[in-house]
């Protein structure tokens, strides 16, 4: 199953989001028994806010944070975006700028079950949370409630 949603992934990632996946630039793909992470090098380094945009406008993801670092920096801003459970589509996008202040790279977390997937939601977003400040959160009833939806 997990095989497959990858395959789906890498079928209709490059298709949702030209500008950040294609799959000439996928770099490491590891498995493991609930997840895959998939790594992509993004074609033309791209701003935060462009990344954000296409997450949130193009592929309809849900934004779970946008955390700046606690330091003046274009260095370091990181992000985590993923599927309403309600698409059958059941993964998250992370990145984080590089010190030139754009976005080098995505970290795409393909899950085979919907408890997973909700559980580590709730634990990126709590490991994030001493380490900046959020510009964007989703907060946990928010969460909860797009994963109720899709039960």
């Amino acid at each position: 199953m997990l095989q497959e949603a990858i395959y789906k992934f890498k079928t209709s990632g490059p298709v949702i989001l030209p500008d950040l996946i294609d799959n000439v630039f996928l770099s490491k793909v590891t498995s493991y028994e609930d997840y895959a992470i998939l790594l992509y090098d993004v074609p033309k380094p791209q701003s935060m806010e462009n990344v954000l945009e296409m997450l949130e406008m193009n592929a309809d993801l849900a934004i779970l944070y946008h955390l700046e670092p606690p330091v003046d920096t274009v260095f370091g801003h990181e992000s985590c975006a993923y599927c309403f459970p309600v698409t059958e589509r059941m993964f998250k996008i992370n990145c984080k700028t590089h010190v030139d202040g754009l976005v080098h790279q995505l970290n795409v977390t393909i899950y085979n079950s919907i408890e997973v997937m909700s559980a580590d939601l709730f634990e990126d977003l709590r490991l994030h949370e001493k380490r900046g400040t959020f510009k964007v959160k989703r907060e946990h009833v928010q969460i909860m409630n797009d994963f109720n939806c899709g039960l």
